[in-house]
């Protein structure tokens, strides 16, 4: 995640006019206010409440439903992305919610974490310091307690230069993204601000020729794992909805999603894009990349998200600066298949097959991650 990415809300509102023991507590959350800033673009359909607010200084990010419990990785924000301290005894945590919004629990975690996945109905795999000095987590939900691994070759970053974001689950293999690449200057800065064109014209951001993706095992040992390059940025893919072939160029991987077709979907923050993954890790694997845009621009997002099969009764969307998790619901209910997203202050109906977005909310800070909460 690129930390340089401007809030822009206040502009849209014009255009609209080892972690291991843990703590418990089972009192009711208290009444939580939205902040004013928060606007309602759709009021006759949505609605936005306070669903928990984070502790201190801590900033809740991205989130995992477990069994009936909401899962929320909460950052000290005085732990750098790369692991250094930014101030002594800062400390990171896991917190377990019900989903009425009560904290059940919290637990330590290393770092400054960042990616969570569901490995088995009991295992949590979290990643930890994006930048730089990645470490994975393996937290037993039942015992409460983590075992830390470590990076098999002994450098500060991966191949590509940084280290690793989020996590998905697919076919048994757990693949994460890779954060921060060293990209290469770019000999063309008004070009387009997402993947190249077929005459080779290169993004703003410069060009990445590194890993995008990874496959992640546990090593033998016991305390490292092995990062295989599962995808690379300077492929040929197919530009939707055109059918346009462009040379890939990722320059922001951020977060991962799984969309109902089973594909590993990919935000490239920056560059304003989904790239699309099908058949994830075999021979047959292929990329498609979609253009995301608010109004015609394009528009950087973080996570995007599908309402599962079987519905949902409300979402949930983490607020990191604001240190809130909201609760959005629906008159009419979710249509499962359909996607949200959140990003640069807004929470977004997505259309991943055009790249259209529709403002929901606007006025918050970063919003980050979402889950949403089964019928």
């Amino acid at each position: 995640m690129k930390p340089g990415l401007l809030k822009v809300s206040v502009v849209l509102s014009v255009v609209l006019a080892g972690c291991s023991s843990g703590s418990s507590t089972s009192s009711a959350p208290p009444s939580i206010s939205v902040p004013s800033s928060v606007l309602q673009t759709e009021p006759t359909q949505y609605g936005i409440s306070g669903f928990a607010t984070t502790k201190g200084s801590l900033r809740p990010d991205d989130m995992v439903l477990a069994g009936s419990s909401v899962f929320v990785i909460v950052q000290d924000n005085n732990v750098n992305p790369d692991g250094t301290l930014a101030k002594p005894g800062a400390q990171s945590m896991l917190y377990k919610y019900d989903q009425n919004g009560n904290l059940l629990a919290s637990y330590n975690l290393p770092g400054h974490p960042d990616g969570i996945a569901l490995y088995d109905a009991n295992t949590l795999w979290i990643s930890t310091n994006e930048d730089a000095n990645t470490q994975i987590v393996v937290f037993n939900i039942s015992a409460g307690t983590s075992h830390t691994y470590s990076y098999d070759a002994g450098t500060a970053t991966l191949p590509h230069g940084g280290g690793l974001d989020d996590l998905k689950l697919i076919n048994g293999v757990v693949y994460a993204t890779a954060s921060a690449p060293v990209t290469v200057p770019t000999a063309q800065p008004s070009s387009p601000t997402y993947s190249t064109d077929a005459s080779g014209a290169t993004g703003i951001y410069g060009v990445n020729t590194g890993p995008v993706l990874y496959a992640i095992a546990l090593n033998a040992d016991g305390v490292t794992y092995h990062a295989t390059p599962a995808l690379m940025s300077n492929i040929t893919v197919n530009s939707l909805p055109s059918n346009t072939p462009i040379t890939l160029n990722m320059t922001d991987p951020d977060s991962s999603a799984i969309d109902p077709k089973g594909n590993l979907v990919i935000s490239s923050q920056q560059d304003s894009e989904l790239v699309v993954i099908s058949n994830v890790g075999q021979p047959s694997q292929s990329v498609s990349v979609v253009n995301m845009t608010l109004y015609g621009n394009p528009w950087p997002l973080d996570d995007t998200r599908w309402v599962p099969a079987l519905g949902a009764t409300s979402m949930l969307v983490s607020d990191a600066p604001g240190q809130i998790i909201y609760r959005i619901t629906a008159s009419a209910g979710f249509v499962p298949g359909t996607a949200y997203s959140a990003g640069q202050g807004t929470v977004l109906l997505s259309n991943t097959t055009s790249g259209v977005m529709t403002p929901l909310f606007t006025g918050l800070n970063n919003p980050h991650g979402i889950i949403f909460l089964p019928n």
